[in-house]
């Protein structure tokens, strides 16, 4: 690693250089606040001192509740902000030095109408009755945790940073219950402070916001006024929490695994393969704020399985991460460009984790990894190490190195700079480096700019290299504008990131109408916006160009519909194989119309359906396709969904078909035990997956794993269809037991 930022040094022009002085400058102070006085018109409540917290069961009629005094007042978030809440909620916050400790009244008129929802960690809340708690535990107004359940006691939480809402891959280490009787639900909530991240001092103000789901009435209420037009995440319009008092504590754990495996794998090695491995993950506090995490031989046997996606264009797929170790702090090392709809270059990243431990779908074993992050000197902090071993014919042992810095600034503000780079060890002349430094600024509470440079650095590559985006967007409850310019160079290509393309610019303008009914009726929300996108290579050859009218209609269950037409051009400098077929498309322009658009019915029903609909020009030629899905639940105990996405191409080079089919069961025995399966087929790939998890979950995502995998590559020449057909090789199977356990040693390392 130490060489690794010797060449660093050596490469990073002086510019870069200037960035990273300017992170690391010294700013005004805001982050933590220890005097205990909110500012005017702010909602504050306070944390009561008890001895000893109450059991977590759920029933909330233990005496130590009453040595806290309410949080009452909700409003309405939804339908109609600022009105009172339909139902009274109360919420109560306990400290015994070790934990806060969250109760929530959640008092409702009917309640033989509480949606439950589905028992599965970190599920889409807003589908059901719930309730969420989100601490700003710097007081910076931009960094937090959220935590939330619903009445089947499911473990939701995240960690949130800016707008853009919550990382969900976050698993923290807490403990949860509910009840329910005649007068409504209640959820009882332990969280150690070992669990969070915050600054020094022994008597604290956090930022605080709850929120609570009504989903019968498709009403959502919150303790701290949020105007409509941001979300529950907007920490800037959060109260406060006083009389925190957390402890000088530094997190230790230790989370070590084993595994057992019958694995047959033709394609790598003939026979039945029986692994048995071990290893483990450990988490030490350097400070309170700041923690290095450590892994060796790091096995992600539990991790369900990719989404199948069907590939009708010529820019590449991304996959998200899901693997649990990359997930922590994984919005830290999140830097590169938003997914907008339209957006040629959407999701492109200066850092995918992805792109480690995995070459051409093969897992790669990882011989160990370091990650030091969070927060020192009123900076965002990260820097991550990673050792791979070598796959014959795809990639050489390989180490990856990441340091991230972000200084988050008032108003919304923030600047940050970052760095990759994957290096041969076998190969010192193989490498890939990229910088990059992003900002953004808030004017107001209406207006917010983003902006982003990168540059890639390998060998035998110059010029061309650079990626430049600049974001404007402005934001009221009745009118959204966004534009932005995106120029990626055709050699800048992030080797330890993601990129969809390279080698063109594109510029967008977007205009949003958003109206609202002044009487309740029976429709909601109606969105409508028109937007133009054109984009051109370093030739100045137009590549695309959308001008695009986009409504949306939200209905009073949650209920949407959602078409769009528009004229489009698409330019091909190049001749475009397309995936899967024998069918190459000419190098040309190819305009006209289409029309897409989609909808689903109100997602908290027993029996729901959503789809997708596009019509009309593609490339040289037409298409018909969609999709259509159905989701059934029985209470929270089950839950099932099954999808046909199917297109019909018709080209003057020639016709084909694509279908992908995906059934998913779940069974919740209880909120830490479950069975769920996933079936996947595409015939533009020929590949045919199964995957059966059972777990039993313990704290923090570990617990004990029993996963079943399969796949088969299927004959599909000159027939398409939604069924798997003749088998090209024999199948793929694995069966893998997998036992992990965190063990919390903070106390061993108390100050």
């Amino acid at each position: 690693m130490n060489r690794t930022m010797r060449n660093m040094n050596r490469t990073m022009p002086r510019g870069w250089a200037v960035i990273l002085a300017a992170v690391i400058a010294p700013c005004p102070a805001f982050a933590q606040s220890v005097d205990g006085g909110a500012p005017t018109g702010v909602r504050s409540g306070a944390a009561a001192r008890v001895d000893a917290g109450p059991i977590i069961d759920g029933r909330l009629d233990e005496a130590a509740w009453a040595a806290a005094e309410p949080l009452t007042g909700f409003v309405q978030y939804e339908p109609v902000a600022g009105a009172p809440s339909s139902e009274t909620t109360e919420v109560r916050i306990l400290t015994d030095g070790d934990a806060l400790y969250i109760g929530a009244w959640m008092f409702d008129s009917e309640p033989d109408q509480i949606i439950v929802g589905e028992r599965r960690r970190d599920t889409n809340l807003s589908d059901s009755d719930a309730f969420l708690v989100v601490f700003d535990t710097y007081l910076d107004r931009q960094t937090g945790f959220v935590f939330g359940t619903n009445p089947g006691a499911i473990e939701y939480d995240g960690q949130v940073r800016g707008d853009a809402g919550a990382n969900l891959s976050w698993d923290g280490s807490w403990t949860v219950a509910s009840s329910q009787d005649a007068r409504g639900w209640y959820a009882e909530m332990r969280i150690p402070f070992s669990t969070l991240r915050y600054g020094a001092g022994a008597d604290q103000v956090w930022g605080l916001n709850l929120t609570r789901y009504i989903r019968r009435k498709n009403e959502q209420v919150v303790w701290s006024p949020v105007p409509r037009q941001f979300g529950f995440y907007r920490l800037t319009e959060a109260g406060q929490l006083t009389a925190v008092q957390p402890p000088p504590r530094r997190v230790t754990t230790v989370t070590p695994y084993v595994l057992g495996a019958a694995s047959r794998i033709p394609r790598v090695e003939p026979g039945v393969t029986y692994p048995l491995e071990a290893g483990a993950d450990a988490k030490i506090g350097i400070t309170q704020g700041l923690a290095l995490d450590l892994t060796v031989n790091t096995d992600f046997a539990q991790v369900e399985v990719d989404d199948q996606q069907v590939d009708l264009t010529r820019f590449n797929l991304f996959f998200p991460e899901k693997r649990p170790f990359f997930l922590e702090n994984a919005d830290l090392f999140s830097v590169g460009l938003d997914f907008l709809p339209g957006r040629t270059n959407g999701r492109t990243s200066l850092f995918h984790s992805r792109r480690i431990g995995v070459a051409a779908g093969d897992q790669v074993p990882i011989q160990w990894g370091s990650r030091l992050s969070g927060r020192a000197a009123g900076m965002d902090v990260g820097l991550l190490h990673m050792r791979t071993d070598g796959l014959t014919g795809l990639q050489d042992p390989t180490g990856w190195t990441v340091a991230r810095l972000a200084r988050e600034l008032p108003s919304r503000s923030r600047v940050g700079a970052i760095y990759t780079s994957r290096v041969s060890s076998d190969d010192s002349g193989d490498y890939s480096r990229t910088y990059g430094a992003d900002a953004r600024l808030g004017i107001g509470e209406r207006w917010t700019f983003n902006a982003l440079a990168g540059l890639t650095d390998e060998p035998g590559v110059s010029g061309g290299s650079e990626l430049v985006s600049v974001v404007g967007e402005y934001l009221t409850p009745s009118w959204y504008v966004r534009a932005y310019h995106d120029r990626v160079g055709e050699s800048f290509d992030p080797q330890s990131g993601f990129i969809p393309d390279n080698g063109f610019h594109e510029s967008s303008m977007r205009v949003e109408r958003i109206e609202r009914p002044e009487a309740r009726s029976w429709w909601r929300e109606f969105r409508t916006h028109v937007r133009r996108t054109w984009a051109y290579d370093q030739a100045g050859f137009k590549e695309l160009e959308f001008r695009h009218l986009h409504s949306n209609l939200s209905f009073e269950d949650g209920s949407q519909l959602s078409p769009a037409l528009q004229w489009v051009e698409e330019g091909l400098s190049s001749p475009f194989a397309i995936r899967g077929t024998p069918i190459v498309v000419p190098a040309g322009s190819y305009t006209g119309w289409n029309s897409y658009g989609n909808f689903r019915t109100n997602p908290s029903a027993a029996l729901s359906f959503n789809g997708r609909w596009d019509l009309g020009k593609f490339l040289s030629g037409n298409r018909w396709g969609g999709s259509l899905g159905v989701s059934i639940r029985r209470g929270d105990i089950l839950t099932g969904s099954l999808s046909v996405a199917h297109n019909r191409i018709r080209l003057p080079e020639g016709d084909y078909n694509t279908s992908l089919t995906r059934l998913s069961l779940r069974y919740a025995f209880s909120p830490d035990i479950f069975l769920q399966s996933l079936i996947q087929y595409s015939d533009q790939t020929g590949v045919w997956s199964g995957n059966i998890r059972f777990g039993w979950l313990d704290t923090a995502g570990t617990g004990l794993f029993v996963v079943y995998n399969e796949r088969l590559e299927m004959d599909v020449t000159g027939v398409t269809g939604l069924l798997p057909r003749d088998a090209l090789a024999p199948s793929e199977r694995t069966l893998a037991i997998k036992f992990t356990r965190q063990f919390d040693l903070s106390e061993l390392t108390d100050f």
